[in-house]
């Protein structure tokens, strides 16, 4: 009775042992499994959700592959058109319009990029004009999220317009100003020669009055003189005709 009483409290203990080893490693299972599915469900969920749409940032593009972009996703995005201006801005007036040329111009967006090219090609206002009568044929095609920019740069034209015709009428108005200038330095040295003329004569004509002048004084006081000299001699005549009949007289009765 006593090996059978060993027996079964050495089987109950052993039991028990297992009881508990199974006890305690049951949190590492759960865990397992829950990791498991964890891992199982991060997959569904990566197959399911789609791939983010990844866009180019055009901020560091190479410029000078940048005008042979034309994709519409490129063209519909505003930083490529940002960027063509600055890279645009770069380039000397030759090259730009070199580019320019190589565009065919056809589209709303190849017009655009032509005139961001011309713009900094050094182009006359009647080019401008026309790259700008060229964006407006086009202005309805643009996408609704690059008309705010493509107005900006319209505006940008139409300014450079207005200050161009505003120099030039400035430029008329100072050539027609520096005309008259010219035309009244023309007159006034004319009315100085007149006037020098005009006083030189009248000091000539002041010198002839002075000297007339002189000669009527002097031909007035030359018949007083005269008078004067006829009647002291006529005096003396006279006197020496008494004299010569006083002594004529004295001798006869002398005489007698």
């Amino acid at each position: 009775m006593n090996v059978g009483f060993m027996k079964g409290w050495l089987a109950s203990r052993r039991f028990s042992r297992l009881l508990k080893v199974v006890i305690m490693s049951s949190p590492l299972v759960l865990s397992a499994c829950n990791s498991h599915v964890s891992g199982g469900t991060a997959l569904l969920e990566a197959e399911v959700i789609p791939p983010k749409e990844q866009v180019a940032d055009f901020r560091i593009a190479q410029c000078e592959h940048l005008w042979q972009i034309d994709d519409r996703e490129s063209m519909n995005n505003a930083l490529y058109w940002l960027r063509a201006m600055d890279c645009a801005g770069r380039l000397t007036q030759f090259q730009a319009r070199e580019e320019a040329e190589h565009v065919a111009g056809d589209s709303w967006d190849s017009v655009f990029k032509q005139g961001i090219l011309l713009d900094n090609a050094g182009i006359t206002q009647v080019e401008r004009r026309q790259v700008l009568e060229q964006i407006n044929l086009y202005r309805l095609a643009f996408p609704a999220a690059l008309r705010p920019l493509m107005q900006t740069w319209r505006d940008r034209q139409t300014l450079f317009l207005a200050l161009s015709d505003e120099r030039l009428r400035y430029k008329r108005l100072q050539e027609s100003s520096d005309k008259q200038l010219d035309v009244l330095r023309v007159q006034q040295n004319h009315l100085q020669y007149q006037l020098e003329t005009t006083t030189q004569k009248l000091e000539n004509l002041t010198d002839i009055e002075r000297q007339l002048s002189s000669r009527k004084q002097l031909s007035g006081e030359m018949p007083d003189n005269d008078g004067d000299r006829r009647g002291s001699s006529g005096a003396n005549s006279g006197s020496t005709n008494k004299d010569a009949s006083r002594n004529s007289s004295t001798k006869e009765s002398t005489r007698q």
